[in-house]
Formats: structure tokens, C-alpha cells, sequence
């Protein structure tokens, strides 16, 4: 009979140094701080963490444009912060590329993007041409016009509520047989 011999004692494994655990700030906390540096007169070119908080939402934007669709035509709302805080609210049968666009220009003049929403799409021009008109005119009821696509000091959420109810009334409606 063979005789198994003992195992051989185990040394301790050596711990790393203790290292805290590093915390990833919030959507909300980095969009908070975006909007305080933004509004405090952010300079040109715009700091890292406003770029960064940038970047979260175009990833927000990107992951809902792939899941329903890239190219159909929608209605975006852009919460846009700076000396002027302001909302757009424009339409693209490409919103990523226009989103984009939009960010690159505003970040020449030291205005920053906060937040975006893109609603549902919608297949017809024209009734997203008429839901992209109706959303400006509920806009334009409550908040100060800069240009035909912008709101001076805008509720975002109220846009964003605008910009859904819009395109919900003008969907092409299917009949039922």
C-alpha cells in the first residue's frame, strides 16, 4: 500500500495595498456639474469633464437610435447650456449625424450639451414637418423664441413632452378593416 504524503503547508498570498473603491459619478451628478460650469461662462475649449458628460449623452442617444431605428425621421429635443441656456427642438431623418453636428457648433461658442431626446419615428415627411410645427407653437406659448428651433431658458422636460405628444398626433394613423 502506497502512503500519499502530506501537501506541502500553503503560504499566505501577499494582499495588495488597500485601494478605494472607485465611485463613477451619476448621469445626474455629471450633468449637474456640466450645467454650473457651462452656466458660469465655460471657456473655450471646453473642459474635459463637460466633454465627457457629453459624450454619456450621445452614447444615451446612440443606444435608443439603434435599438428603434437610425435613419427615420424623428423630432429631437437638445438641452443646450451655456451663457444663454436654451432647448431646441428640430426634426432629421438622420438625428445622429444632426445631433452631432448641433454639439460640434455649440461647442465652438462655449455652450454645451446637458441632455437629448429623440422620439419615436415616424415614416411620413409631412406629418413629422406638422408634428415638428405643432411642438414649436406649444413651445412658443410658454418660453421665448430665440430662433424658430430654440427656447430661451426652457424646461427640457416640457420639450420633451411636447416633442412626444407631437409626433403621437400627427402618426399616420393605420385603418382598421
Amino acid at each position: 500500500m502506497t502512503t500519499i504524503p502530506p501537501p506541502a503547508p500553503m503560504l499566505p498570498v501577499p494582499l495588495p495595498p488597500f485601494a478605494p473603491f472607485l465611485l463613477v459619478p451619476t448621469f445626474q451628478q455629471t450633468q449637474q456639474e456640466a450645467r454650473a460650469a457651462l452656466l458660469a461662462g465655460a471657456e473655450a475649449p471646453l473642459s474635459p469633464m463637460i466633454r465627457r458628460h457629453q459624450e454619456r449623452v450621445l452614447s444615451r442617444v446612440c443606444n435608443v437610435l439603434v435599438s428603434t431605428g437610425i435613419r427615420c425621421q424623428r423630432l429631437y429635443v437638445l438641452e443646450v447650456a451655456g451663457p444663454i441656456p436654451r432647448v431646441k427642438i428640430g426634426r432629421s431623418n438622420d438625428p445622429w449625424v444632426r445631433i452631432r453636428q448641433h454639439v460640434t457648433e455649440m461647442n465652438r461658442y462655449q455652450y454645451g450639451l446637458v441632455d437629448a431626446h429623440v422620439t419615436d419615428p415616424v415614416d411620413d415627411l409631412a406629418s413629422i414637418t406638422r408634428a415638428e410645427v405643432e411642438a414649436h407653437t406649444w413651445m412658443g406659448k410658454h418660453y421665448k423664441p430665440i430662433t424658430r428651433e430654440e427656447f430661451r431658458d426652457a424646461d427640457y422636460e416640457f420639450a420633451m413632452l411636447c416633442a412626444d405628444i407631437a409626433v403621437q398626433l400627427h402618426q399616420p394613423q393605420e385603418s382598421i378593416e
